[in-house]
């Protein structure tokens, strides 16, 4: 792989969503950057929006972006038009939101010691929580696909809900292994398996196609500390702290 350009934000970025040709950066202290990457060898910053609390993370739906941030909770942004982006709801969490993930009308925020909740977001300029989770952990990330939301959990591995109903979700199954080292940080699901961001193994990969039964059925030992993993095609890119990007192959 080779940088082609790189853009400073006045933040430290700690999360990125690319939509069409703008990247929506969660800047941390500095709120959310929108950044035209439409020349990718000349990203240029188009607008901003500063938040009262550090955004950790962010995600894009259309012409919204939420952002999980902090103690603040649940931001939504209208992003209609990039070079003005305006608030225009928000929900505040009990927790610390970290990360969220949209799945229709819905946004489920990992809240670490508060577990996740589930918001209904069908109306932007007020949103209400319908349901929440406690894991009995620290939630760190969750990844929703079909009726099954997929938690990383710090302290009790990935567990899986079934969130068929919104209103009550269920837990399934888990995977947190006796005895070994185990503390999923990101998670991301392709197909019949989840791919964890392990910070002290590296990347894990857990078979979920027996949602209740989950098991490991490979993962690479990556130099640091995985955070963050995303998923394209054959190949998982890791972010592994002071070791970098690594990319991993991950099917034949």
């Amino acid at each position: 792989p080779q940088e082609v350009c790189e853009y400073h934000t006045p933040g430290s970025v700690l999360d990125v969503f690319v939509s069409g040709y703008y990247a929506y950066v969660a800047d941390g202290d500095s709120g959310l950057r929108i950044i035209d990457i439409s020349i990718p060898s000349s990203p240029q910053e188009i607008g901003y929006y500063l938040t009262t609390d550090s955004v950790l993370s962010v995600f894009v739906s259309g012409t919204y972006a939420y952002l999980a941030e902090g103690s603040s909770g649940l931001r939504i942004i209208d992003i209609s038009n990039p070079s003005y982006p305006e608030e225009i709801g928000y929900y505040d969490t009990p927790g610390y939101a970290q990360n969220l993930y949209m799945s229709g009308n819905y946004a489920d925020v990992a809240e670490g010691d508060f577990g996740l909740r589930n918001i209904d977001i069908s109306t932007p300029s007020s949103p209400r929580e319908v349901a929440h989770y406690n894991v009995l952990g620290y939630v760190k990330d969750v990844f929703v696909t079909g009726n099954y939301a997929y938690v990383a959990d710090v302290f009790k591995g990935i567990r899986i809900l079934d969130v068929s109903d919104p209103y009550s979700p269920e837990e399934i199954g888990y995977y947190n292994p006796v005895g070994s080292y185990f503390c999923p940080q990101d998670v991301f699901v392709t197909g019949d398996y989840a791919c964890v961001a392990d910070g002290l193994k590296g990347l894990s990969i857990i078979d979920i196609s027996d949602p209740s039964s989950p098991w490991e059925v490979g993962y690479y030992d990556t130099p640091h500390y995985a955070h963050s993993v995303f998923v394209s095609g054959n190949y998982a890119c890791v972010a592994d702290e002071i070791a970098g990007v690594r990319i991993i192959k991950i099917a034949p």
